[in-house]
This record gives C-alpha cells, structure tokens and sequence, in this order.
C-alpha cells in the first residue's frame, strides 16, 4: 500500500492564501480541507522541530518558508515530493515527482 502524505505546512499555505483573497473560487477546499483529506486518505504530516531547523539553515536561494519547510520534510523523511513549481527543481536533497 502507498501512503500519501500531506504536510501540514500546506495546509496553512491553502487556507492563508485564500484568506487574503489569492485563491479565488477555491471556497469549497478551503472549507472542506480536512475533510477531503480524510476522504483522500491522506496522512497528516505535521512540522517537527528538525524540519523547521534543517528548513531555515540548508542552503537554497529561494526564500520562500512554506517551500522551505516542504522541501525539509522530503528530505528527512525519505518521501517524493510532489510539485510543478521549478524552484523544487534545483535541489537534490529528495525526490521530486512531477
């Protein structure tokens, strides 16, 4: 059986930015997250103090923390990250997948 994982760094991320208005017509996510998570079958990944330690002193030009933290988290954990965004792209400390 494969697991899935979903760092709760993103959910952060999903519910700030529709917050502040930068996910529009994303209404139903935000409000049913945890949720659909559940129905996904996805396993919470929650942030741990090494992730955040190794997040903030690895070297990398992007200073973007939730990606930072994202990319920790592969990392130490031994997990494929799973993204389209480029900036994912210039690491090697995981697998990326996508």
């Amino acid at each position: 059986m494969t697991r899935v994982y979903l760092s709760t760094i993103s959910a952060f991320e999903i519910s700030n930015k529709y917050r502040i208005g930068k996910l529009p017509g994303f209404e139903y996510v935000a409000s049913n997250y945890t949720q659909i998570a559940a129905q996904l079958g996805l396993l919470d990944l929650p942030i741990s103090l090494a992730h955040s330690w190794f997040a903030g002193q690895f070297e990398w030009d992007h200073r973007d923390p939730f990606d930072r933290i994202l990319v920790a988290q592969a990392a130490m954990e031994n997990l494929i990250l799973i993204s389209n965004d480029s900036a994912f792209k210039t690491l090697d400390y995981y697998e990326l997948l996508w």
